[in-house]
């Protein structure tokens, strides 16, 4: 027995220097053993892999199947691996690495927002290659070091050469006089190598800068006297939105087809403007500036990010501002399209900002049930000793009745976490309308009207039932808040199918069916400044009001819609109202028939009379007011802070009836600690305590069905109860 806990220990001072060293690493990064076991693995990885049989369950969806059989191949054979797997949602870069003593490494990172951005690069810089080759003019890219990346067919045709011969070589091998320089605008003549004799060409160069590096772009005119200034063809023919600004009054005195197409504007329609009116309020002043700036000659042309306002479509672009000529006598200001890359960068950091909200929900929700566990419990002891009759019975009465409600804050937030599971079942939406209506008119107070629009066609959708009914409740009770007078509070649904994605909200909606349910209410509304928070958990506008709120209502909104692969947007108006559109998959599968559950009578047996109970918990007040309990039923309780010690309590004495742990501890957890028991005592009972679900625990257990489960917080009668099951059951 000594040599076996020897080698335990030496097992679990590996697996800590493992896990130190992982947990340095903010990839996702396992360790397991020949045999798949985990023996170490760091927080992204637990969320990712799992410490179920199959590491790469998260891969389920991903768009290459074949790709994802050769990972799992690889990993049955040990074989180390560097691949790249996309699903619908993500793209993950993986590797299979060999280690010590047989162990294999697994490294995921998550290579999705650096791969959404590359391809929408590559899309346009695609399309600028497509647009260009049609330039009649010779054209040609350099890179910021003036080596050519880029020539069309004219430029091909005036030098004589192939674009094998020129791409890679320096710009100086073509222009063989007055070079143009690659620091700026350039607009001058230059001598020219052609494929006959050297000829002088107007080269009016400009910069370029994107997300990826600076380029220059050139075009080359037949120099002539009459063009010797003429820029009309390389501004008219450009694919870069383009404006060319007066120094004096930053008025607009000329906009290219491009820019006025994307504006949906026609020719001339902006000449004249100032060029502020095209953007948003604050953008506007920082171009105003910039412009101020250049002109005394205190400022660089450097790239700046622009909002357009909302009359022009409220997009977001880089913009560059240099001077048409070595004049100075106007502007000329580049507009680059990044609207795309900004919501994929904004979405990127909302979903990182409510997964980590999620994680710290789920955290707070399990640490604030072991708290409930003991208030419910020593309000029940002392209810015991307590007349009825005495206001102290009501005021403990009271207190226990609040540790109940606060117990219902904490489920919220464990479905918010996603770690409370859904009971996903297809349901008739408008079935489920029809049962709401009565509630919600139970839930708004009389003075709000209560009106729904929805037909019997709506479809199926695939949904917790449970979660349907609270996304309406939660939208209902702010909607009675918001209308302390009176108003109306309105639902109503219809189908439609998205034939192209668009955004919703913060999120982008994917083509497919979907039921578009709309709910609205006459209110106060919500203030501009609160529209991007107010899914956050803990993000209340009701602080200042005389209704106080958790702010958690609409994040459990948003976390159950999202969980049911749906969408969720929000407008409002102050002292207009409110609107909440969401959308959710549609299905045409029938719903799912009532199951009937059939109750099992076990036959009752008297538990002898000496009974010995380990009772583990590293929560003292939970562990003391249960072990009061158990003791006052005249069992026998010996009591220990972590696994360590139970482990030790039972190598002095294995006499014990009856296990009774925690799920979430410091050091081992629970579901370890009843497997290391069961091995040297296979027929010990157990029970496993948890603020999580009974859902959650068995579905992260590999050994789901050697415990029982007693969820907190729980009343000592729910205890006593249940040891008395455990014990009666053979």
């Amino acid at each position: 027995m000594k040599s076996i806990c020897m080698m335990c220990l030496m097992i679990l001072n590996k697996r800590k220097i493992y896990e130190s060293l992982l947990n340095a690493e903010t990839d996702a990064r396992q360790i397991r053993s020949a045999s798949n076991k985990v023996v170490a693995s760091n927080k992204a990885a637990d969320a990712l892999f799992g410490q179920s049989e199959n590491p790469f369950a998260f891969l389920k969806n991903a768009l290459s199947m074949p790709s994802v059989q050769k990972l799992i191949d690889a990993y049955c054979s040990a074989t180390p691996l560097d691949t790249q797997i996309q699903t619908p949602k993500a793209v993950f870069e993986i590797s299979l690495k060999k280690i010590e003593e047989n162990h294999i490494l697994l490294i995921a990172k998550d290579k999705t927002s650096d791969y959404a951005v590359h391809k929408s690069l590559s899309r346009q810089l695609g399309f600028m290659s497509d647009v260009l080759s049609s330039f009649s003019d010779p054209l040609y890219l350099t890179d910021k070091s003036g080596f050519l990346i880029y020539v069309n067919k004219a430029f091909c045709e005036v030098t004589g050469k192939e674009v094998k011969d020129i791409l890679d070589h320096p710009l100086s091998d073509f222009v063989i006089e007055n070079t143009p320089e690659f620091s700026g605008f350039w607009d001058s003549i230059s001598l020219v190598r052609t494929k006959s004799e050297p000829t002088s060409f107007h080269i009016l160069q400009r910069p370029f800068e994107t997300d990826i590096d600076l380029f220059f772009c050139g075009t080359l005119q037949k120099y002539t006297p009459a063009i010797l200034t003429n820029e009309i063809n390389l501004f008219q023919h450009s694919p870069v939105p383009t404006v060319i600004i007066d120094v004096l009054e930053h008025h607009i005195v000329r906009a290219n087809p491009a820019l006025l197409n994307m504006l949906k504007q026609i020719e001339g329609a902006l000449d004249g403007k100032n060029i502020k009116t095209l953007f948003a309020d604050a953008s506007a002043e920082t171009l105003n500036a910039r412009l101020i700036k250049m002109s005394s000659g205190t400022s660089k042309n450097e790239r700046l990010e622009l909002m357009t306002s909302p009359d022009f479509g409220g997009k977001i672009f880089n913009t560059f501002i240099g001077w048409t000529g070595p004049e100075k006598d106007a502007f000329i200001l580049y507009l680059i399209d990044a609207s795309e890359r900004k919501n994929l960068e904004m979405q990127f950091a909302h979903a990182q900002k409510m997964q980590a909200m999620g994680q710290l929900a789920g955290g707070v929700a399990h640490d604030f049930n072991n708290l409930l566990t003991a208030i419910v419990g020593f309000c029940d002891l002392l209810l015991q000793r307590c007349p009825q009759d005495n206001q102290d019975f009501m005021d403990l009465m009271q207190i226990k009745g609040n540790a109940n409600k606060a117990s219902g804050l904490v489920g919220q937030l464990l479905t918010f976490s996603r770690k409370q599971p859904s009971q996903i079942k297809t349901i008739s939406l408008h079935d489920a309308f029809v049962d709401l209506s009565a509630l919600l008119q139970r839930s708004l107070s009389p003075f709000v009207t209560l009106k729904t629009e929805f037909k019997r066609n709506l479809g199926s959708v695939k949904i917790d039932p449970n979660q349907l009914m609270q996304i309406f409740l939660n939208l209902a009770v702010n909607a009675k808040d918001a209308m302390p007078k009176g108003g109306i509070f309105k639902i109503s649904a219809t189908k439609e199918k998205i034939k192209k994605k668009r955004t919703c909200g913060t999120d982008t909606l994917a083509a497919g069916d979907y039921v578009k349910i709309m709910v609205s209410d006459t209110g106060t509304g919500i203030a501009p400044e609160h529209l991007s928070r107010i899914f956050e958990p803990f993000f209340t506008t009701k602080e200042s009001s005389n209704v106080s709120g958790t702010g958690l209502g609409l994040s459990t909104v948003y976390g159950v819609i999202r969980a049911a692969d749906g969408f969720i947007s929000v407008d409002s108006e102050k002292n207009v109202g409110t609107t909440f559109t969401i959308y959710l998959p549609r299905f045409e599968e029938k719903p799912n028939a009532d199951v009937k559950h059939i109750e099992i009578l076990r036959p009752v047996i008297t538990p002898k009379e000496s009974i010995n109970i380990l009772l583990v918990d590293d929560e003292d007040g939970v562990r003391m007011v249960a072990a009061r309990a158990l003791k006052a039923k005249g069992w026998q309780v010996t009591e220990c802070g972590n696994a360590e010690q139970a482990i030790e309590q039972f190598q002095k004495n294995n006499n014990f009836d009856l296990l009774i742990t925690d799920m979430v501890m410091p050091g081992m957890d629970g579901e370890t600690l009843i497997k290391q028991i069961k091995l040297a005592h296979p027929k010990m009972k157990t029970i496993l305590m948890s603020g999580y679900s009974e859902e959650f625990a068995r579905h992260s257990s590999k050994q789901h069905d050697d415990f029982e489960f007693l969820a907190k917080p729980f009343e000592l009668s729910d205890l006593i109860k249940k040891v008395k099951e455990v014990l009666e059951n053979d």
